[in-house]
């Protein structure tokens, strides 16, 4: 399977290492048969039809700061559009940041591998939750795969569990923590007892939080989440802009102290049951799906079986990439332990 790499963030690089180690490993054949044609980033692309060499690139982009820069393949200015029109390529992997008001340009990026015949594999929320049925409808014409996995839960399989529990019950209501930032910062607050601008530089030295953090804080990343869950598992008609989003900047030390003393804990919850709504909620520490660092929970109460609940990780580069296997697997039809992480033909699901 040849693969053009749309963004080259963490995720990205998470995930041609992943990709490089199990070449060197021959873990198996679909495997050795997985390479990356084209990487870019924001300054231009390295292209190699034979397969780029992930531990060179690698190198590369951490001496000289893009990908463009690589002796011989380095294409500086190579853009998106042109690599997806340009190149042969069987699947577009489309990861570039999230833009929570449109969801440009990577909407575009993936009409337009659409139209040329690639599947599409995102882990851009912005696409899903803003385009979702558009951008299905145009894959069903096309004959070809739009799958999103790790827009949600990182390498936890949320989607696939909550479609497959509306499957066989009827989902009442759904609780969650979605955000692994929030829910690091949240829970470094409670356990050291520090101020959250604090908590928040500890997130961005991990990792989990970017250098600008308000999609996290502000609840925009988890309401993004949530009208994926929504639209795409549950079936649901539901607007991003229609959901109710408070972040966790209101959230004081005063108020952690208090719920410590009670036996609580403030966590960021996604909650859907008439209405969806996303904002701090003192939960009780016996609840499971009160976890802590960049854990990700999701509790379904159904009408049969009662409370059921998913607990994963959440956040990370690694946790994201092998979603991306898992839905690469998925569309090459190969049967792999990664498989349970992964979601059916988008535009069947929804029919």
């Amino acid at each position: 399977m040849q693969l053009i790499i749309i963004g080259f963030g963490n995720v990205g690089r998470s995930f041609l290492k992943m990709i490089g180690e199990k070449k060197k490993k021959g873990s198996n054949k679909f495997n050795s048969d997985l390479k990356a044609v084209a990487v870019l980033d924001r300054k231009g692309g390295a292209v190699d039809p034979n397969g780029i060499d992930p531990e060179e690139l690698l190198k590369i982009d951490t001496k000289e700061g893009t990908v463009a820069a690589a002796s011989n393949i380095g294409q500086l200015g190579l853009s998106p559009l042109s690599a997806i029109k340009e190149i042969e390529a069987d699947t577009v992997l489309e990861l570039t940041p999230t833009n929570p008001v449109n969801g440009e340009p990577a909407i575009t990026y993936i009409k337009a591998a659409i139209k040329e015949g690639k599947n599409v594999v995102t882990t851009n929320k912005g696409p899903p939750a803003l385009a979702m049925r558009t951008i299905v409808d145009l894959a069903s014409q096309n004959n070809v795969d739009f799958r999103f996995s790790g827009t949600v839960g990182g390498g936890t399989p949320i989607l696939e569990f909550v479609r497959q529990t509306v499957e066989v019950d009827e989902v009442l209501s759904l609780k969650a923590i979605l955000n692994g930032t929030t829910n690091y910062i949240l829970s470094k607050m409670y356990d050291e007892e520090i101020q959250m601008n604090e908590a928040l530089k500890q997130a961005q030295l991990m990792g989990y939080a970017e250098k600008d953090p308000s999609l996290d804080i502000n609840g925009i990343d988890p309401a993004l989440k949530l009208t994926i869950i929504a639209n795409y598992a549950l079936k649901r008609e539901f607007d991003f802009k229609d959901i109710r989003t408070i972040g966790i900047t209101g959230v004081n030390l005063d108020k952690i102290r208090k719920d410590k003393k009670e036996k609580r804990k403030v966590k960021l919850i996604c909650a859907i049951k008439k209405d969806a709504i996303v904002a701090p909620q003192s939960i009780e520490i016996s609840d499971p799906i009160c976890v802590d660092g960049s854990l990700n929970s999701i509790q379904l109460k159904t009408k049969h079986m009662g409370e059921v609940t998913l607990i994963g990780p959440g956040a990370g580069g690694y946790q994201t990439a092998t979603s991306i296997l898992g839905d690469l697997l998925a569309i090459e039809g190969t049967s792999y332990y990664l498989k349970q992480s992964t979601i059916p033909k988008v535009h069947e699901a929804l029919s």
